[in-house]
């Protein structure tokens, strides 16, 4: 339950989705061997200067600001974030944020809590402070950070807003899904509100952890009548706690001013009106539209929350029945990945093969077992259903003369079953009904069989 006696703000990064860093020609790798994807200006070597800002960084960040209903800036200006530390060879970070910085977009509202602002900036280097190694493949990899006002109440809470915000941003594949998010966590609790920063903790489950471990040990503090100042933590994944790192820093501590490298980038109001053109119905309104069309609730649900699902969807139910669509993909195409622990953006399938599909389960020509079967063959390797049903002599038997013979062979076959149904055992028809099934590998019409056994056995 929320508590307004908790105050949570997050300040959420995520790698947005493009082929190269921010300010050089570096492809960006997140599986690359240590520092084979950098150059002198992504290493901040002597006498280098930073290239234009990456156009598509800056517009998949004016798209993420779009979708999270924030104002978009029309002058956007970088600053330099001053500290001295391993993974940053320059001494400082060029970012968005800052004393003097013009941000992406601000005084946005997502799921009912407020958006400070969302901002670019460049990531550091990946040190490892026990070897003392520096890996700058990532230096320079463009980030967005998204800061929410304190207006989360509960870790609860807090876990399903950022499900709905990495669901939101995946419709415009704007974040490395890959990569994940990290989040810096802010806790304060009655009386004094007194904020705590936890730093870089990556990944939801660790987010939420973390918060929830931070409540309890204010909570303690206060009881015990200490005063709880302001500073900055981590996080320890090994021992589920928050560690003390160092009292809060404030903006002076920065020192940040604006880069001299690199020029103000301008937003027209034309190029914010062609961006938010190019954005698709938000989660939230695509699954109400699929319910408008006869779709179950709990299926709309699953397929808005799914890019990939829904995205299939808008392709297959121009074709073949939106509820049969749904029903297909919520439950036999998730069904199959599960069972081969395979992610739903891997899947080998395409529209094309599934709309042969489920065509043949629409007309009747496959009974649904059957279609099943060649569900799992095709996530496996895909082929022409279509030819594939008629080679192998897989089309619907609804035949009730032949499908009586089967019958009647099953009833010989197993006398205990018959016995049982006739004494009022409905699941003993069942049985027998799949016994024909097992004859025809599937493709007896289950409806015509159980007709005929009725007649049978009356």
């Amino acid at each position: 339950m929320d508590n307004p006696n908790i105050k949570i703000g997050l300040e959420v990064h995520g790698y947005i989705d493009v082929e190269q860093k921010l300010f050089c020609n570096c492809k960006i790798n997140h599986n690359a061997d240590p520092n084979t994807t950098i150059c002198p200006k992504c290493t901040g070597q002597p006498g280098t200067k930073p290239m234009a800002t990456n156009k598509d960084a800056v517009e998949k960040a004016i798209k993420i600001a779009l979708m999270l209903n924030c104002k978009v800036n029309n002058r956007l200006l970088f600053q330099r974030k001053h500290y001295s530390w391993p993974d940053m060879t320059t001494g400082f970070q060029k970012t968005m944020s800052g004393s003097y910085a013009v941000p992406v977009g601000e005084h946005g509202n997502f799921r009912g809590i407020r958006i400070e602002e969302c901002h670019l900036e460049e990531d550091p280097a990946r040190w490892d402070p026990e070897t003392g190694k520096v890996d700058y493949n990532r230096s320079g990899y463009p980030l967005i950070e998204i800061v929410t006002k304190p207006d989360f109440e509960s870790p609860e809470q807090v876990k399903e807003w950022l499900k709905a915000l990495v669901t939101t941003l995946s419709y415009i594949q704007a974040i490395h899904k890959q990569a994940g998010i990290k989040s810096d966590v802010n806790v304060s609790i009655k009386p004094k509100y007194e904020r705590v920063e936890i730093k870089n903790v990556n990944s939801i489950s660790s987010i939420i952890d973390s918060a929830e471990f931070e409540i309890e040990r204010q909570k303690k503090e206060v009881a015990a009548g200490n005063r709880i100042p302001q500073q900055t933590r981590t996080w320890s994944d090994a021992t589920n706690e928050t560690l003390f790192m160092r009292s809060k820093e404030t903006a002076q501590d920065y020192m940040f001013i604006p880069d001299p490298d690199l020029p103000a980038i301008i937003v027209t109001e034309k190029d914010i009106d062609i961006l938010r053109n190019t954005l698709p119905e938000s989660p939230d309104t695509k699954k109400q539209r699929l319910i408008s069309l006869g779709i179950p609730e709990e299926d709309a649900t699953v397929l808005s929350n799914e890019f990939v699902l829904v995205d299939l969807f808008e392709k297959i139910s121009k074709e073949i029945d939106p509820a049969l669509t749904a029903k297909w993909l919520r439950r036999e195409v998730v069904r199959v990945a599960n069972y081969n622990k395979q992610e739903l953006e891997n899947l080998l399938i395409d529209e094309k093969h599934l709309i042969q599909l489920l065509k043949l389960v629409e007309d009747g020509n496959i009974t649904e077992n059957v279609a099943q079967k060649l569900l799992e063959k095709l996530m496996a390797d895909p082929f022409d259903v279509n030819e594939y049903v008629e080679k192998e002599g897989l089309k619907t038997q609804s035949d009730s003369g032949e499908l009586e013979k089967l019958c009647n062979e099953v009833i010989a076959e197993q006398p205990d079953a018959v016995n049982d149904y006739k004494g009022g055992n409905e699941k003993s028809l069942h049985f027998l009904i799949g016994q024909v099934m097992r004859k025809t590998r599937g493709t007896a019409n289950p409806d015509v069989v159980r007709k005929v056994y009725e007649k049978l056995l009356e």
